[in-house]
């Protein structure tokens, strides 16, 4: 499944305690399969197909995640991540997403839905549909 990522930027992966820390303190429940990354791999930053991710661990995800006021209310999503640039990454709404940072108008019309699970998520980064 994690096939899209460079075995040379893959972390260890985190003990489920971790992961529910992390939850705990974002006082918010991640995507399954979005631990189940977090398990095999604690964080990623590095290349997919011919583009770039970042993944946030559970050690950066309480402060990260949800430090960014782009994803208003909050309760809808959380940020996972970005392109190391303008593009965040997160989850809302039951759909993995691209946003700006900065958005111009109205967040909701800038987001884009880039899978309905990781798998399709990183088959959309590294086919550059993330940017």
């Amino acid at each position: 499944m994690y096939d899209q990522l460079s075995p040379a930027d893959l972390q260890p992966g985190a003990e489920i305690g971790a992961i529910e820390a992390a939850e705990t303190e974002m006082n918010r429940t991640l995507p399954a399969d979005y631990c189940a990354f977090l398990a095999f791999s604690d964080g990623y930053n590095g290349d997919v197909g011919e583009h770039y991710l970042v993944l946030w661990g559970t050690g950066e995800l309480p402060s990260l995640a949800t430090g960014y006021e782009v994803l208003l209310p909050p309760e809808r999503g959380l940020l996972l991540g970005s392109n190391g640039g303008p593009t965040a990454y997160g989850y809302w709404d039951g759909s993995y997403i691209s946003v700006p940072f900065v958005a111009a108008g109205d967040v909701e019309a800038e987001i884009r839905v880039l899978g309905a699970d990781f798998e399709q998520f990183l088959a959309a980064i590294a086919a550059g549909e993330g940017w």
